[in-house]
């Protein structure tokens, strides 16, 4: 983004402007700080570090809150900070729309970030994808394995035969229900994301420069995510309890697993009926792209 100047004069800009433009920076600098530290504690999330040292202090603190009780800290994990930011993106957006009418804004092709936008992939089951949309995305399932990973060392660790005789499981059945439960936690952090990318007026996408209609796809990606990492959950669970003889909770999962699997038979048929119709769609749209990436290099026409 170019931005040409014309003021009458050639005088510098404004005492207004200038704080207008102080206050976007500061506020996309503090949102850049919130998003980045929640990714750090979801990163240290699985670790013993965290166990052991960070979350019983914010049990601590916010554990024993009077309005949220138990729930404290989990609201603070993954509530708190998109409130955060999208008080931030209110603040930022407010002086954003304070355009002065001596100022042209014109974009420029160019450079590495206007690449990274382009499509790089147009067929596939994702659909029509950026570079840095692919980049986002292997860098959030990075995230999920890691943190699936680490949890899965660290607790099966501490699962020793002795440790399951106490609880009167064997050593599979500790180990698969802990597994269980870590897909579990795997799937919140999915679910933290799910109905960002379509809150229509939200502040947080055009911060970033999208819209609610160009982020269906991510909410698309997400709750393919979420109903795949909830049915293994599930899953794992079914087999737990069967072994371990507990047929009201099998009952109850069954139920669930029930209109998981038919959720997911109704995505199938909708896919295989609309698959027509998104290829003509991809189609148009990719000459359309292509239409708008050429048109500034081709010639003038000759009169």
């Amino acid at each position: 983004m170019e931005i040409v100047k014309r003021n009458n004069g050639g005088l510098s800009p404004s005492a207004g402007e200038e704080f207008n433009g102080m206050i976007k920076g500061v506020s996309k600098f503090f949102m850049m700080v919130v998003f980045l530290g929640t990714i750090m504690l979801w990163i240290m999330m699985p670790t013993l570090t965290y166990r052991n040292k960070w979350l019983p202090y914010m049990r601590l603190k916010f554990g024993a809150s009077t309005y949220f009780g138990s729930s404290g800290t989990t609201l603070f994990m993954y509530m708190f900070p998109m409130v955060v930011v999208a008080c931030l993106g209110c603040v930022y957006l407010h002086f954003k729309k304070r355009k002065n009418p001596h100022h042209i804004v014109r974009e420029t092709n160019g450079g590495v970030l206007s690449a990274l936008r382009k499509p790089m992939l147009v067929k596939g089951p994702l659909g029509i994808v950026s570079a840095t949309e692919i980049m986002f995305l292997a860098m959030f399932v990075a995230l999920l394995l890691w943190s699936f990973i680490t949890y899965l060392r660290n607790n099966f660790a501490t699962i020793t035969p002795r440790s399951a005789a106490a609880h009167g499981e064997s050593l599979w059945q500790a180990k698969l229900e802990s597994a269980a439960l870590r897909i579990g936690l795997i799937g919140n952090i999915c679910l933290a994301f799910l109905f960002l990318p379509v809150a229509r007026g939200s502040s947080l996408l055009p911060a970033v420069g999208l819209t609610s209609e160009s982020s269906i796809k991510y909410h698309i990606w997400l709750g393919h995510m979420v109903l795949a990492i909830f049915t293994v959950h599930g899953l794992c669970y079914v087999i737990y309890w069967v072994s371990m003889h507990e047929t009201s909770q099998f009952l109850l999962t069954v139920v669930c697993l029930f209109c998981c699997v038919v959720s997911r038979v109704y995505m199938f048929l909708t896919l295989v009926i609309t698959t027509p119709y998104r290829h003509e769609r991809s189609k148009i749209h990719t000459n359309t792209l292509y239409h708008i990436t050429h048109f500034r290099h081709e010639q003038p026409f000759q009169t």
